[in-house]
């Protein structure tokens, strides 16, 4: 979240007037501080840890991989299998009767 510098002005204002006078929330307000500053923890700001990255990715691998088993496994998606034999229309169709031996029955 960025601020204006008025913006920062105003709550460097507050602080000062909270710390003097609450000296016990001034320290509190300091010991947090300095514990997010060991851990790393950046407060207020877009902080995206090592764990959230990760598990994005493998959400990703998992999603991809189930994407490539489908399409290996039941054919593309895009090409639907043929039902049936089936004739292109420029192709001419012959029909034959059968033949019939004399002397047959």
């Amino acid at each position: 979240m960025h601020l204006s510098d008025r913006e920062r002005r105003i709550l460097a204002e507050i602080e000062m007037a909270l710390r003097r006078s609450d000296r016990a929330f001034a320290r509190r307000i300091d010991a947090l501080n300095a514990a997010a500053r060991r851990k790393r923890v950046y407060r207020f700001g877009p902080g995206t840890s090592r764990k959230e990255i990760a598990g994005l990715l493998a959400a990703v691998a998992v999603l991809t991989l189930l994407m490539v088993f489908l399409v290996v496994f039941t054919g593309h998606a895009s090409s639907p299998a043929p039902s049936g034999p089936s004739l292109a229309p420029s192709q001419p169709v012959t029909v034959q009767a059968p033949l019939h031996e004399a002397g047959g029955r």
